[in-house]
């Protein structure tokens, strides 16, 4: 089993989306396959046809034991999570972010702190993933999922901006 130091947060900044849209994305970027381990669905496909079931389901993208590609000088050391969206995520991807970030914490054994957005990554110049990461980090200090969708003052759509 590999070693991981921290998790890094993503959006895909699209606002449709499955881990095979972002596997056929990357490739074209000249990536072997998806570069995030884990996708959290936001329902929303093409052209808005939307599969309600599926909002707030996680897929696997890049193998857990494998070196990821999202983030630039934290490929072998943290675990790439990244959100269907573009500022705005559904409460199940709020509740499936919190249970998958507490998992891979517990498995892992990675600290808090070292739960970052890609926006926090350094020499990072992105706003990725369009929310204050630290919202995520309070929710689980206080093992609490509902305390992240309430920090935004959201009962169902979490508009991180």
């Amino acid at each position: 089993m590999r070693s991981w130091k921290g998790i890094v947060i993503h959006c895909s900044d699209s606002g449709w989306g499955t881990e095979r849209d972002i596997r056929r994305w990357h490739i074209e970027r000249g990536f072997r396959t998806t570069g995030y381990h884990f996708v959290i669905d936001n329902g929303e496909y093409h052209n808005g046809f939307r599969i309600e079931t599926l909002d707030g389901s996680i897929e696997t993208g890049r193998n857990i034991n494998s070196v990821g590609a999202h983030a630039r000088g934290y490929n072998r050391t943290h675990i790439g999570i990244c959100l269907i969206g573009k500022g705005s995520f559904t409460r199940k991807q709020a509740d499936a972010l919190f249970a998958l970030v507490n998992e891979l914490r517990g498995k892992y054994n990675i600290r808090i702190e070292d739960v970052i957005g890609h926006n926090e990554c350094h020499d990072s110049h992105k706003a990725c993933p369009c929310f204050d990461v630290e919202e995520l980090r309070k929710a689980m200090l206080w093992g609490e999922p509902a305390v992240l969708a309430e920090a935004f003052g959201h009962e169902t759509e979490l508009q991180f901006a």
